[in-house]
Order: structure tokens, then C-alpha cells, then sequence
């Protein structure tokens, strides 16, 4: 009995909260509903407002205009001499070590010195071939023979000229002939005076045989003597001719043999240049493979305990020269294919690199300066960054460029609202 009066009174109170629930107060309705829409105004006005970018992830290695050097071994050989302490500041042109090779370093050294004092603008040079007796040059000896040969034959070719003798007996033979042409010319005047008399004086015997005052015979005589002046001055315009051809052959003789010796001095003086330069190149080709050259002013650092009479091997990474000045740095990006159509010149970019913590050193700014039109075989763009603040971080800290800086870059796209990025995923949702 008790049970069934417990049951009608929670029956009765169902009842009463259901009542309730059915008919809740209008203000709560009304004040409920206000509240939500304005929670949806903030909301659609805070996505208005708020903006932020994309970020696009890439690798990241920083250099500078003159970047660390690294020294490798070209060949398997031996190291015969170091020549600086390690960490020693070293100039340009300052041999660093030298490797074992079938030459001498130093007589190759001294050729060198030599070759590279030679003027290259001077069409005739001294070579101090005396002084060369005995070099032990390995690989660079074929070069200084044909070097020697040339320098010989131009030798030879300026002493003795092969053609002058030619060039002298030409002019020679052009003025001796030039002489009998003026003395043909004063014979050829004469000659012509007296075949004029020998004319007028033919035509008065003529006149004087048809008067019948001379004979025949007389007559005859006149005739001879007239055209033996006439063949007296045909003669010499014949020797005159002959004699301008000969004046004309022997000028044709001088030019020729003065052409011969000028094509000789070109090509004689050409091989000569040739072989320096085959000479030059071949000292060049020697010092790459057995000598370790700093190419500008800096520190350079050994990248293992090398030691004298220690093996070599090609490839092997000898030494690394840090520069003194080293210009401006520069970041070097590489970008995946996929988002990269978003990057603008002269947006931001944060580097993180792998050498020293960004929690504790902070990141490196910079500014997009250019970008590759077309990808690499891996499908990557690769993008130069402008170093605004150098090497100081975000933190404020400068990092010292003494080794190969390597990280991750953020390129800091534009900003788009929240409400843009809202709606493009419903339109992304929508479209499929």
C-alpha cells in the first residue's frame, strides 16, 4: 500500500515538471534567441576582422656573396709540404699545401713566376731559356718543349728574315731597271728627231727623182736610211716596253717575298703565343691537381689532422677557407611545386636553422628577391632570399657565418580573413 502511494506521487510530480517544460517563460525564449544571434554577429564580424597567412615550407641554406671555400683533392697523391699553420690568416695566391707529383714544385713554381711576367702585348719577348737547363717538370715538360721549339723558330725567323734577301734583290733589280727606262726614254727622243729628218729628208728626194734632178739609185739610198730610223726607233719603244715589264715583274717580286715575310712573322710569332698559352694552361692544370691555393683573403681550417707524407685521396675535403669580407648574405630556398604559385617578391620570410635552436637563438629575416621561372628535376623552385638584418636574429643575437648555415624556411604568404577561408571550404565541400 505504501509502494503504490510513492508511485502516484512521482506520477503527480512527472506531471508537474512536464508542465513546466511544455510551457516555458517567454523571456527565456525571447532573451535565448537575442543572445545567439548576437554570438552570430561576433562571430561573423571577428571572422571579418581576423586575418592570417598561409605558410609554405622550404629548405633553406644561407651563403654570401663570397661563401666559405672548400679545398678538395682532384687527385690520389701524397701531401709533400704544408706550407701554413692551421687557422693562419692566408692572402690570395698563398700556397697552402703541396701533393706529390713527377715534377718539381719548385721549378714548376719558378716557371710559372717567369710565364706569368711575360707581357702578353708584346710582339717580341726575352725568355730566359738559360736558366731553365735541368727542370724537372712532370707533366708540364710537353708543353714547355713546344713553348722552347716556338720560341726558336720566331727566333730565327726575326734574325735572319728568309726573305729579305729576296725583298733586296727585287728593289735592286726594280731601280737598275728604272735607270735604263730614263735612258731608253732620251734615246727614244733622239730616235725620234732623226726618223722626222730621215722623213723630210726621204720626201725632198722623192720630189727632186720625179724632177729627174736625182737617179734612181739616190732615191733607194733615201728609202734605206729612212726606214732604218724607223726601225731604230721601233726598237727602242720595243726595249722600252720590255723594260717596264721587268720594272713592273721585279715590284710584283718585292711585294710577294715582303707578304711571304709577313705571313712568316704572323705565324711564327702566332705559334709562339699559342705555345704560352698551352704552357700557362698546363701550369694552371698542374697547380689545381697538386697544389692547395687560397683564392682570396680569409682563415683557412683543416677538415682532418692532415699531416706531411699523409695519403690523399680524390675528393677528399682538404681544407675550407673562410673569407674576410664576405659581402652580403643570401638565402637559397628550395620549394615543392605544390602552393608556390602564392609567392610574391618581397614577402617575409623566417629561417629556423638546424645549427642553433630557434627556442633559444630565434630566426633569421629575410624578403624574397627573385624565384626560378621553371623547376628543377625535382620538381622544386628555387627562390634567393634577401638577408635584411644579416645574421641577427629575432632574439637579437648574431650568428657567425664560419661554417655552412643550413634550415627550414617559412615563406610568409598574403593574409586572407577568416570568413574568405570559411567559405572557400564550403565551396570546396559543396564542389565535390
Amino acid at each position: 500500500m505504501a509502494s503504490k502511494n510513492v508511485l502516484d506521487d512521482i506520477e503527480l510530480r512527472s506531471e508537474s515538471v512536464q508542465e513546466v517544460l511544455s510551457t516555458p517563460p517567454v523571456w527565456i525564449v525571447r532573451y535565448g534567441i537575442s543572445i545567439i544571434f548576437a554570438l552570430l554577429i561576433v562571430f561573423v564580424i571577428g571572422c571579418w576582422f581576423i586575418k592570417y597567412p598561409d605558410v609554405i615550407a622550404a629548405k633553406a641554406v644561407i651563403t654570401s656573396n663570397y661563401p666559405p671555400e672548400k679545398l678538395e683533392s682532384k687527385v690520389n697523391s701524397r701531401i709533400v709540404k704544408l706550407c701554413v699553420p692551421n687557422s693562419s690568416k692566408v692572402k690570395r695566391e698563398t700556397v697552402i699545401a703541396i701533393l706529390e707529383s713527377t715534377a718539381n714544385f719548385e721549378d714548376v713554381l719558378k716557371l710559372d713566376k717567369i710565364v706569368t711576367a711575360i707581357p702578353s702585348d708584346y710582339q717580341a719577348f726575352y725568355f730566359p731559356f738559360k736558366e731553365m737547363n735541368n727542370l724537372q717538370l712532370g707533366d708540364v715538360q710537353s708543353a714547355f718543349s713546344q713553348f722552347h721549339k716556338a720560341y726558336i723558330e720566331n727566333e730565327l725567323n726575326q734574325k735572319l728574315h728568309p726573305y729579305s734577301e729576296e725583298i733586296n734583290v727585287g728593289k735592286s733589280s726594280q731601280t737598275e731597271n728604272s735607270i735604263r727606262l730614263s735612258s731608253l726614254y732620251e734615246q727614244q727622243k733622239l730616235e725620234k728627231i732623226k726618223l722626222n729628218l730621215s722623213d723630210i729628208q726621204y720626201k725632198r728626194s722623192l720630189q727632186l727623182y720625179e724632177k729627174g734632178v736625182i737617179s734612181k739609185y739616190d732615191l733607194d739610198l733615201q728609202k734605206g736610211n729612212n726606214l732604218q730610223a724607223k726601225q731604230s726607233y721601233d726598237q727602242t719603244n720595243s726595249a722600252i716596253s720590255q723594260q717596264k715589264e721587268a720594272i713592273n715583274q721585279a715590284r710584283k717580286q718585292v711585294v710577294a717575298s715582303e707578304i711571304s715575310q709577313e705571313k712568316a712573322d704572323v705565324t711564327n710569332l702566332s705559334s709562339l703565343f699559342q705555345a704560352l698559352d698551352e704552357l700557362k694552361k698546363s701550369i694552371h692544370v698542374w697547380k689545381q691537381n697538386y697544389l692547395f691555393v687560397a683564392t682570396y683573403d680569409g682563415t683557412f681550417r683543416f677538415q682532418n689532422s692532415w699531416k706531411e707524407n699523409q695519403l690523399i685521396k680524390t675528393g677528399d675535403l682538404f681544407a675550407t677557407i673562410l673569407p674576410e669580407n664576405q659581402g652580403e648574405y643570401l638565402g637559397n630556398l628550395k620549394v615543392p611545386l605544390q602552393n608556390s604559385g602564392k609567392i610574391q617578391i618581397n614577402q617575409k620570410v623566417l629561417i629556423k636553422l638546424d645549427n642553433f635552436p630557434y627556442q633559444e637563438y630565434g630566426m633569421l629575416e629575410g624578403r624574397v628577391q627573385s624565384m626560378s621561372t621553371i623547376t628543377d628535376k625535382d620538381g622544386n623552385y628555387f627562390i634567393e632570399v634577401a638577408m635584411s638584418k644579416g645574421l641577427k636574429t629575432t632574439y637579437d643575437k648574431d650568428i657567425k657565418f664560419d661554417k655552412e648555415l643550413t634550415g627550414s624556411a617559412d615563406i610568409i604568404t598574403e593574409e586572407m580573413r577568416l570568413i574568405e577561408r570559411v567559405f572557400y571550404q564550403f565551396r570546396k565541400l559543396v564542389q565535390r
